[in-house]
């Protein structure tokens, strides 16, 4: 049942969004002329968030810097590529979140980059990231010797930033983008709290890619053990009125697992995770991607044309259920497998996301609506398994340059203020409804 009776939770423009690498810029990946990357990206909105960041952020060095670093394994980062990634988002119409290079960096130089950055992107940056998962720096990464605690992260933190801020006076800044020590974040909030625009995490929703234990349904079953994690964040922002991004994410880490990550399931899996940090409360959703990686949203296609993949479709369904509010909906008969979202859209329509994460059984959902349906439309997400690597949204696939034609929509039974609709096993459906 959808309780329309309350103005619901709007959910924030330029919520979906994009993770990639920095050594990607040395590529000119992100340039207008790459047609089939900007049609896709657009595809998914007009308003998302690209972030550029990731482990390679902490390799890079801005232009003739590079003395400072070892002479190899790094990434030089010029004013062309900058200039061609900013063409892009113009091109696009996304906003950017830039990682500066913590790990191996110097004030002097992040100032340098962040100045050409600001001046290249203009209106179009959101804010710069320092570091990127420096929880991990005496761990996994090895960039610093332990023990490296949140206070000595603070400590850089600030010096990075007050370079910048030198030379940039109202430059915005996201952080601590930690991948997993929830208590940096309140510390680090009320120190550098005066000089943050978003308060940033990364999730991921298993790994490492390749473990024995990685299979589809435990990803599909996933969505109870992230709610602690967006509840730590979300209580974080509240108390100092910032918003949230989960700035880095997806299914399974180090790349993505093969025949989990690349499938229908990881639709499924994405769709209802973005709806779980709207609901949340969350500014937004960036998924990790990369042309060779498993769990890539976007991957290669022929020749210098990319393809939409799996985790796409999820990605362009909540993009098409996000405009507006949503509502609280509750579940008369629950059952694990089955989750729904309603938003009640900007024209007035109501739109209801079903999910069936069951692997086998389909299913007959009774929505009531709250009041009498005029008319009711439906898109279905679907594959021919829940391993399908092919996978449709609206019985049509989205071309290499973005277009997306859904075909005729199925027939929906509707009584008064019910609708009825059947699920099959791991599938979903995005309803859209008029009032009479």
């Amino acid at each position: 049942m959808v309780d329309r009776d309350v103005h619901g939770r709007p959910i924030p423009t330029g919520f979906v969004g994009l993770s990639y690498e920095a050594a990607i810029l040395t590529a000119n990946y992100f340039s207008p002329r790459n047609r089939s990357l900007a049609g896709l990206v657009r595809t998914l909105g007009s308003t998302g968030v690209l972030r550029i960041g990731g482990n390679t952020s902490d390799r890079t060095v801005w232009q003739g810097s590079a003395k400072s670093l070892p002479l190899h394994d790094i990434y030089v980062i010029t004013p062309a590529v900058v200039d061609e990634l900013a063409a892009f988002l113009r091109a696009v119409g996304w906003r950017l979140i830039y990682g500066l290079n913590l790990g191996n960096g110097t004030p002097e130089d992040a100032a340098e980059e962040a100045a050409y950055v600001a001046r290249a992107v203009g209106p179009q940056l959101l804010a710069f990231q320092i570091g990127n998962e420096p929880d991990g720096f005496a761990t996994w990464s090895g960039l610093r010797a332990p023990p490296y605690e949140v206070s000595a992260f603070i400590a850089e933190w600030q010096a990075f930033a007050d370079a910048v801020r030198r030379r940039l006076p109202e430059a915005p800044f996201a952080g601590p983008a930690v991948a997993s020590e929830a208590q940096w974040m309140p510390p680090f909030v009320d120190v550098c709290l005066e000089r943050l625009v978003l308060l940033t995490r990364h999730y991921y929703a298993d790994g490492p890619a390749r473990a024995p234990h990685v299979s589809i349904p435990k990803l599909l079953g996933s969505a109870s053990r992230c709610g602690p994690v967006l509840d730590g964040v979300r209580a974080v922002a509240e108390r100092h009125g910032l918003p949230y991004r989960i700035s880095e994410t997806n299914s399974v880490f180090s790349e993505g697992h093969p025949g989990v990550s690349d499938t229908l399931a990881a639709a499924l899996w994405g769709l209802e995770f973005m709806l779980q940090v709207a609901e949340a409360g969350g500014a937004g959703v960036n998924f990790h991607a990369g042309d060779h990686k498993f769990y890539s949203p976007i991957g290669l296609g022929v020749g210098e044309r990319r393809r939409a993949l799996p985790l796409y479709y999820g990605m362009l369904m909540f993009s098409e259920a996000s405009r507006g509010a949503l509502l609280p909906t509750r579940v008369a008969s629950p059952a694990a497998d089955i989750t729904a979202y309603a938003v009640r859209a900007n024209d007035g329509a109501l739109r209801v996301c079903l999910i069936n994460k069951a692997l086998a059984r389909p299913v007959r959902v009774r929505i009531d609506s709250g009041q009498e349906v005029g008319t009711a439309s439906s898109l279905r997400l679907a594959g021919e398994a829940p391993d399908a690597k092919t996978v449709t949204l609206g019985g049509s696939t989205v071309s290499d340059f973005g277009a997306w034609t859904p075909l005729a929509n199925e027939a929906v039974q509707r009584e008064g203020r019910l609708v009825a609709v059947a699920l099959p096993p791991a599938s979903a459906m995005l309803l859209t409804m008029t009032e009479r």
